[in-house]
């Protein structure tokens, strides 16, 4: 980044009030006017300790000359005047808000990536007199204003422009430079201090170029900012700040669950973890914040609450997670409960009453999409480095199909490998790296659902409920002994894999590490049960919805009475309950699959009984065939089983 005073408006100052492309003359008498006013109202502006409009103003001028195109000559004025401000009136950065600190961290940065050599000297010997008059300002204790200042200006910088090369190192070099130099203070903890500084800006830099090298890859960039931001805590600001600009990435994708979990962390700092475990157990990360000065540098107010909570809930509306609302909202009654605001309580509670109205609305229509996961594996040592052999949960938008998800990545790495090194592993199945060609980068991409065991399926019963904090997810790899993919009912087995991510979903990313595994094999009467099983729970739950689904219901009823001989449950039947046939597995599994043949018998008559009631004229033909199908069902089931099959709900 060059420094070309191309920068935007001070909030009370405009750059258009001053003629662009000063002349020095002109500067100087600009400074001289300052100078001699900063002088005449010093009582004054010592009084109010920087907190007043005026200063603002005052200071806002000055920097008004970063941020318009100056001469070499000009700056070195500009330099010498702040250097005399500072010494003034260190209160007004060292004190009270961080504001006009962070501001005059920002431009200074700028300055010490400019072309001119002086002009990078003069920077650097600027900032190192901002830290050494906050060390001691503090009496010689830290200088944690101007850290966490400059480390923000940094982060900013670089999504504002890009900053972190050969000038801007050296820059760094010689602020390192006169700290060692400095003799008076050569005995106190300010030069490691200022050599820890430029130690972490380094790695800000060099995490910034790792970030640059992945700016296509969403998941990646994510990964790098998510990095950053736990590296920072211990001060929530720092933390704050790279959480912030992961939100802009998050926007710019149109991942809005993902903006509501990063816009919320900030509440934390003031209210605490705790107070929003309700919501996410992810939020239990911020209880490793540490007491730090820093976190009484930005002081967390009443007012930092209701703006961070009430962009939370804007970003909760546009994700469509109605039900979360009312919870993130109680923190806001709170203050305003305390403030006797009566006028913005009514808009509150108007507002949750109409997420309350949207729950209704949605909760039973299944309209809401909240994505589709998938589980990626990468292997190839010479391609993913830190990434190979490790499995990641991706949450893809609405209904991405697993065809979808597979192209974007095998093109996102063929770009960055090479469209001849990359394959896409096109089945479930464990992999073992060592079978696997090193020349090849290889990519595994298989659809998952979540997982949920018997006391969760019973608790969870909507959309939303079966897609908020959930971190365990399963999928099935059919196999037979003979070693074919698919066979007879009699022969198929399928293997269910479980797997536990690291953090919740929704989460600050879209993409979370699998930390365990787990896989159980089912022989082919436990598939069976499982199979059946499943089509009882879905035709209990279509059954028992208060708005039904017709056409879903419609469907589970013709796949599970009216099927071809060979195939859906009746098949399950023949091959495991025929008395020929069941002398061959386990009496407790034989009579775990009657019962099931009982529920499902009566799910079906369930389901045909609300088929009947809401039916039109038009149907009732169609309905009749089914209770036929049903019907046959029943008799032959009763034979294969040697009992009366029947249910008494029709």
């Amino acid at each position: 980044m060059e420094t070309d005073g191309n920068a935007s408006e001070g909030e009370n100052v405009s750059p258009t009030d001053i003629e662009a492309n000063l002349s020095t003359e002109v500067a100087l008498t600009v400074l001289d006017v300052l100078d001699l006013f900063v002088h005449h109202h010093k009582k004054r502006l010592q009084h109010d300790e920087g907190q007043n409009s005026l200063m603002k103003k005052v200071f806002d001028t000055y920097l008004l000359f970063f941020q318009i195109n100056q001469s070499t000559s000009t700056l070195k004025h500009v330099f010498t005047a702040l250097r005399l401000f500072i010494q003034k009136f260190p209160s007004v950065f060292f004190q009270g808000k961080a504001d006009l600190c962070g501001s005059l961290c920002y431009e200074i940065l700028k300055c010490c990536n400019h072309r001119s050599s002086s002009t990078q000297t003069e920077a650097a010997a600027l900032l190192y007199f901002l830290m050494r008059r906050n060390f001691e300002f503090t009496k010689s204790k830290c200088i944690v204003r101007s850290h966490l200042q400059v480390i923000k200006a940094v982060s900013q910088l670089i999504a504002d422009a890009g900053i972190g090369g050969s000038r801007f190192q050296q820059s760094l070099a010689i602020i390192n430079n006169f700290a060692n130099g400095d003799t008076p203070l050569k005995n106190t903890t300010l030069p490691a201090e200022v050599k820890d500084l430029t130690k972490r800006i380094r790695t800000v830099l060099m995490a910034t170029s790792q970030m640059k090298e992945h700016e296509k890859d969403p998941e990646m960039l994510v990964d790098l900012q998510y990095s950053l931001a736990n590296s920072y805590a211990s001060t929530p600001e720092l933390r704050r700040t790279w959480l912030e600009s992961m939100a802009k990435i998050h926007v710019r994708n149109g991942d809005l669950s993902e903006v509501r979990m990063t816009s919320s962390r900030g509440s934390f700092y003031y209210m605490g973890w705790a107070a929003f475990m309700n919501i996410s157990p992810n939020v239990k990360e911020e209880g490793a914040m540490k007491e730090d000065a820093g976190t009484q540098d930005t002081p967390y107010t009443e007012d930092t609450l209701v703006e961070q909570l009430e962009m939370c809930v804007d970003y909760l509306w546009k994700s469509e997670r109605y039900e979360l609302i009312a919870e993130i909202n109680k923190p806001v009654i709170a203050v305003f409960e305390k403030r006797r605001d009566f006028k913005r309580l009514s808009e509150l509670y108007y507002d949750i009453h109409r997420s309350y109205l949207k729950v209704t609305e949605v909760v039973h229509s299944e309209k809401r999409l909240f994505g589709r996961y998938y589980r990626v594996a990468f292997y190839g040592q010479g391609f993913f480095e830190e990434e190979e052999s490790k499995e990641f949960i991706y949450k893809e938008p609405k209904l991405t199909g697993l065809s979808e998800i597979s192209q974007r990545l095998l093109k996102l790495y063929s770009d960055k490998f090479g469209a001849d090194s990359v394959k896409m592993i096109q089945d479930s199945n464990k992999v073992n790296p060592k079978d696997l060609d090193p020349r090849f980068a290889y990519i595994q991409v298989t659809y998952v659902v979540p997982y949920f065991n018997e006391k969760e399926q019973l608790e969870k019963k909507t959309d939303f409920e079966c897609h908020h904090n959930i971190n365990r997810f399963v999928f099935e790899t059919p196999f037979t002994l003979s070693g074919k993919k698919h066979g007879d009912v009699e022969e198929q087995c399928k293997r269910k894999t479980i797997l536990t991510t690291s953090s919740s979903f929704p989460f600050l990313k879209k993409r979370i590490e699998v930390v365990e595994q787990q896989s159980t094999e089912m022989n082919p009467i436990e598939v069976a049960i499982d199979e059946m099983s499943r089509k009882v729970s879905e035709l209990n739950q279509l059954c028992g919805m208060e708005e039904v689904d017709m056409i879903r219901l419609q469907l589970k009823l013709q796949g599970s009475v009216s099927v071809k001989v060979n195939a859906g449950p009746m098949a399950y039947a023949r091959a495991f309950l025929e008395e020929k046939n069941a002398k061959k597995y386990p009496d407790n599994q034989v009579k775990l699959l009657k019962e099931i043949f009982r529920q499902f018998a009566d799910a079906c008559g369930q389901a045909l009984k609300v088929n009947e009631r809401l039916i039109k004229e038009d149907q009732l033909e169609y309905q009749e065939e089914m209770k036929a199908h049903h019907k046959d069902m029943l008799t032959e089931l009763s034979a294969i089983m040697n009992e009366q099959v029947s249910t008494l709900l029709l």
